[in-house]
């Protein structure tokens, strides 16, 4: 009986042993990972994209990358990136340069080739 009770309270030992060995080296880090992704993002994607959304929406509708990615602190992709999530889009602006436009004031609809760029330099 005693060896049954030994057996028995190995296995069961080595199978929580298993299981916290699995739950803290794969899950704990995958954890961390999309905590840490989360807060990235309210520190810095949120307010860049506030700021995005200033800057398309105020006097000055369309503006060029190199203006976006500038006043963000952010890689032309990173800015790119941020445009697309805050649905903006693409436009080709005065000296055949990238332009960006919020949708809601450019509709996909309307042909904005060589538009006048509105862009203070």
């Amino acid at each position: 009986m005693e060896l049954l009770s030994a057996l028995i309270g190995g296995l069961i030992g080595g199978v929580l042993g298993v299981v916290g060995s699995i739950l803290s080296s794969y899950y704990g880090p995958r954890k961390f990972e999309e905590w840490k992704e989360k807060r990235m993002i309210d520190k810095y994607d949120n307010p860049r994209k506030e700021l995005l959304q200033k800057l398309l929406g105020g006097d000055f509708k369309i503006r060029s990358i190199e203006t976006l990615s500038r006043v963000t602190g952010t890689t032309n992709e990173e800015c790119r990136r941020l445009l697309i999530e805050i649905k903006a889009r693409g436009i080709k602006i005065k000296g055949n340069r990238e332009g960006w436009v919020l949708i809601m004031n450019k509709p996909l609809n309307v042909s904005l080739e060589n538009e006048e760029d509105d862009d203070v330099e």
